[in-house]
């Protein structure tokens, strides 16, 4: 098992000891998914939907991309972005993977604290790096250390 991954499923049984009955009931045991399912849906390159709120607290979500690196979710992003202005006055958001439809899809919901990383910092390097691909458009990363996971895997 890729170690890079088992505290994604460790934080899920953290969240899952925690949710109440109707979070529980929502996501059976039977079909979260594993350390292996989770790795799978959240590779380096994989997009989700990243909800922020904005100074007078309406919501935004927008697509990003985005890559684990040292127990959090980095996300590219680019100077001026709606989504830096949300976080500087909000400085939590919440992601959601999803992939496939009807009885073979997938997801995973995550919530956490961010800060914003400089594009030249050491780790969004090494977190670019593992990305995969050249990601010179991006000026800043977002980093998502995650406080709550749920995920759902369909059993078709």
């Amino acid at each position: 098992m890729d170690m890079e991954v088992v505290w994604l499923a460790e934080l899920q049984d953290i969240s899952f000891s925690r949710a109440g009955v109707a979070t529980a009931s929502s996501f059976p045991a039977e079909n979260r998914m594993t350390s292996a399912q989770l790795a799978r849906l959240l590779h380096p390159g994989a997009y989700g939907v990243l909800a922020t709120t904005r100074a007078d607290g309406r919501p935004h979500a927008t697509p990003a991309s985005l890559v684990l690196h040292e127990r959090a979710v980095w996300l590219p992003t680019v100077a001026g972005a709606v989504r830096l202005a949300n976080l500087a006055a909000h400085p939590y958001a919440s992601l959601v993977v999803m992939q496939g439809d009807g009885p073979n899809h997938a997801m995973v919901m995550m919530e956490g604290a961010v800060e914003v990383v400089a594009a030249s910092a050491d780790d969004v390097t090494a977190a670019a790096n593992r990305y995969g691909r050249e990601l010179t458009w991006a000026t800043a990363w977002i980093r998502l250390t995650p406080q709550k996971i749920l995920s759902y895997a369909a059993s078709g």
